[in-house]
């Protein structure tokens, strides 16, 4: 599975829905999964161990991404 970096802005825009997508937080990283699905479309830094609650870096799978953000299914 290869991802892709986005903005916050793009990051939200794909995951925001309509699909039922939620994040589940590691030590380093959340891991952001189509709950209906299982599968994981994508991931943000820093997880529950940063320095602060925000994450900083977004990247999406690269389907997913190509899929949400090119028009296909906004």
């Amino acid at each position: 599975m290869s991802y892709v970096e986005v903005t916050k802005e793009q990051f939200f825009r794909a995951v925001g829905g309509p699909e039922n997508i939620n994040p589940t937080s590691f030590e380093n990283f959340s891991e952001w999964k189509n709950l209906s699905t299982h599968e994981v479309v994508g991931r943000s830094e820093p997880g529950w161990k940063g320095r602060s609650c925000t994450a900083a870096r977004y990247w999406l799978t690269e389907r997913f991404a190509n899929r949400k953000l090119s028009g296909g299914d906004a």
